[in-house]
């Protein structure tokens, strides 16, 4: 019977710098809407309670990426900002904490001046074969689901650095080399 600290099932005992770090992206999170809302933009923010990383290993080409899980108590007031706009903009602001990435995924639609705000957390150590899926692909993907796999949205992130730490570093460890990668070496 493993021990209730045992991450070998994919769960981790929260530690108080775990606890720190969500606080903390709940804070960020905040204090970017307040930003945003004193410029003149409409702002809504929700917190993801589970978020999950897809590989096109994991059985799907065209789907990889991050799936945040929002409550469902959260669908109509996600909708209601989503329907407002198209969101072509999306910015990402990070921090790493034992392992795992503490994220503020921003939507953004400069037309209406909507933006949505997602906080959310994914373990980096299973996150591998999303990051090279989106190194292969050249973006990466966020979806935005219900409790019972009902998808509200999907956005498409060029900057896949903006959502993963290290990135260099990652792909050096996991042997995978992207297109500007490519590039570089045949300059040399």
């Amino acid at each position: 019977m493993p021990k209730p600290d045992d991450d070998s099932v994919g769960i981790r005992a929260r530690t108080p710098a775990a606890t720190q770090a969500w606080k903390r992206t709940l804070k960020d999170m905040q204090a970017i809407a307040e930003e945003r809302r004193s410029e003149g933009w409409e702002m809504t923010t929700l917190p993801a309670i589970q978020t999950s990383v897809l590989s096109k290993a994991d059985g799907s080409e065209d789907r990889f990426g991050l799936i945040h899980v929002l409550a469902d108590n959260h669908a109509d007031t996600f909708r209601a900002a989503y329907e407002k706009g198209s969101f072509p903009r999306s910015e990402a602001y990070r921090n790493t904490v034992d392992g795992f990435v503490y994220l503020v995924t921003e939507l953004l639609d400069p037309d209406s001046e909507t933006g949505i705000l997602i906080a959310s957390q994914y373990d980096l150590h299973l996150a591998r074969g999303m990051i090279a899926s989106a190194i292969d692909e050249g973006k990466l993907q966020t979806r935005v689901k219900l409790i019972d796999g009902t998808e509200l949205a999907m956005a498409t992130h060029e900057d896949v650095s903006a959502f993963v730490p290290d990135l260099g570093h990652i792909k050096a460890q996991i042997g995978v080399e992207d297109e500007q990668d490519e590039q570089d070496e045949h300059e040399d």
